[in-house]
């Protein structure tokens, strides 16, 4: 492939796109950084019981689902600039609110809230990162650019965890420094990086409040239902596979950063190559196959002995999100009228919050009610991802039907 074609293929020339996948980059590599190892800090160095663990990271993602819906609402009438400043703002403060924390010894209630507040800045900046993309990208190219957006990302994924085993026998505030230093750095890009993408003119449409920040739109809901369940199952990889890992395959607590690694690698190498041999089916046909890896991926988990075993259920998982991800993704900007995305991508963002929320507590009740039972813990989760395949087989029976503005309706 010669170099034209090349830039070409990774849209290059898209300025805008790179800027909001590298500046999301920064954020993830200091984020994931301690993703895999909080529900076992929780668990190990604050003495949480296991099912309160999951407890604290569904209050995690409640708190997600409501900044998802301000954020996206902010998005489309204060401009995807201007929330991910304040989204990187509160970031600022609540990470640097958990080092003193730690260092001034504040309760464990106290570090749970602010924990649990961390989910303020994701709230904001997510929505506006992904309608941005949005904005910069034309319909035919739209998933490529969710899948460039991804690798980005993901490459803080393949390298934070990496640095999170190599200082977490330093000291787990070692990893919250990381992340305020990430965070620093990605506030800095925003101002100078970003332009305004889209900011919507005149007041929020007519109507009732309510109906500006709630989008009754048959079509999404019914996906995003589908969605939410899938994210029931998908959300083990932030609580239970980590404690399953280590209370029952015993793996060494440092060495969880290695299995999360493998997360990142898969996305930043695979994603591309998939996403191109996909572009002739149709997404939610992606989004299925992607279903059947993630069930199978955590149905293995229940038969692996070691890390070994435990890195390559990663890579099937992995595979699963390569394949659903940007499609899902691509598919809510679809639905969406050009004026709305923000509010869409916030919408379908609330419906997947909640099954982040109430993934952790389901797993980690599974994982205290089944603990003798290895394939009783996974099969009861898969449960979840088997009936959001029903619907989105559903979905594509329905088949959505491209109209004038590219609106997509059942």
């Amino acid at each position: 492939m010669n170099y034209q074609r090349m830039k070409s293929s990774l849209l290059f020339d898209n300025k805008p796109l790179w800027s909001v996948g590298f500046i999301v980059m920064i954020r993830s590599i200091g984020f994931g950084s301690t993703w895999p190892f909080m529900a076992i800090f929780f668990n190990t160095d604050l003495g949480v019981p296991v099912y309160l663990v999951g407890v604290i990271f569904a209050a995690l993602a409640i708190s997600s689902t409501g900044c998802q819906i301000i954020g996206g609402h902010m998005a489309d009438f204060s401009g995807r600039k201007r929330t991910m400043v304040l989204g990187s703002s509160i970031g600022l403060v609540v990470y640097l609110s958990i080092i003193l924390g730690l260092l001034f010894h504040f309760s464990v209630l106290m570090i749970s809230v602010l924990f649990v507040a961390t989910s303020l800045s994701g709230g904001f900046l997510f929505p506006a990162a992904t309608a941005a993309v949005a904005d910069v990208t034309s319909s035919a190219n739209r998933e490529k650019g969710y899948a460039i957006y991804r690798i980005l990302a993901n490459v803080g994924w393949a390298v934070g965890p990496l640095i999170g085993s190599q200082i977490f026998d330093a000291g787990v505030i070692w990893i919250f420094v990381l992340v305020e230093i990430s965070f620093v750095i990605q506030f800095a890009l925003i101002l100078a990086l970003l332009v305004e993408t889209s900011v919507m003119s005149g007041q929020p449409g007519k109507g009732s409040v309510l109906a500006d920040f709630v989008v009754l739109d048959k079509a999404l809901i019914f996906f995003s239902a589908g969605t939410l369940l899938l994210m029931i199952l998908t959300s083990q990889f932030s609580v239970t596979l980590p404690l399953y890992s280590v209370l029952k395959v015993h793996i060494l607590s440092r060495d969880i950063g290695y299995i999360f690694m493998v997360n990142g690698i898969v996305v930043v190498l695979g994603q591309l190559p998939m996403t191109a041999i996909l572009s002739r089916f149709r997404e939610v046909d992606s989004v299925i196959v992607g279903m059947l890896f993630y069930i199978a991926g955590y149905l293995l988990v229940a038969f692996s002995t070691s890390i070994t075993a435990l890195m390559i259920d990663m890579v099937i998982i992995t595979t699963g999100e390569n394949l659903t991800t940007p499609a899902v993704t691509s598919i809510v900007s679809r639905i969406a009228p050009v004026d709305r995305v923000g509010r869409y991508m916030a919408f379908n963002g609330m419906a997947n919050s909640a099954g982040r929320a109430l993934g952790p507590a389901v797993g980690s009740f599974f994982l205290y009610l089944f603990f003798g039972s290895d394939v009783a813990i996974w099969l009861s989760l898969d449960i979840f991802g088997i009936v959001s395949l029903a619907i989105m087989l559903m979905v594509r029976h329905k088949r959505f039907v491209e109209k004038e503005g590219n609106e997509l309706v059942f």
